[in-house]
């Protein structure tokens, strides 16, 4: 097997395509098989840089991969744990910690008393009620370094 970066016809698209051989994607190309998977263009071979052996794991090359990317992107795999990270990162850094209050500030939210960017803990019932009220939560990991 060999993998390919692909970019799709009007160079918005980069993504890897697998392929048997060389001439097993000339093929493919040929017959029109090879197109984007998110705007279903054709595609084409990307400029590739040579595989080069590196210190890195390939968790810590996804997450400088992964720092590249737009919201175009459906995410897989490792990839996933480092967009977590960002995003719990961000909720810290920009959010109010209510604590064990997250359902009592959720209700006022929902009323608009006070502003959505907050964040704490709550029981499995305290969800539950919120959830059966119409009051969206949504849980944000805590995602550990290795």
């Amino acid at each position: 097997m060999i993998k390919f970066s692909l970019i799709c016809k009007d160079e918005e698209h980069i993504f890897d395509g697998w392929f048997p051989s060389n001439e097993d994607y000339e093929n493919q190309l040929a017959q029109g098989l090879v197109s984007c998977p998110i705007c279903d263009s054709p595609a084409r071979k990307n400029i590739m840089a040579p595989t080069v052996k590196t210190d890195k794991s390939p968790r810590e090359r996804g997450a400088e991969q992964v720092q590249e990317w737009t919201d175009e992107h459906l995410v897989m795999g490792s990839k996933a744990r480092f967009l977590l990270k960002k995003l719990e990162s961000h909720v810290k850094e920009n959010f109010d910690n209510v604590g064990n209050n997250f359902a009592i500030e959720a209700r006022k939210a929902d009323r608009g008393e006070r502003s959505h960017e907050f964040y704490g803990k709550a029981t499995d019932k305290e969800i539950k009620e919120l959830l059966e009220d119409g009051i969206d939560v949504f849980n944000v990991p805590s995602i550990k370094d290795n």
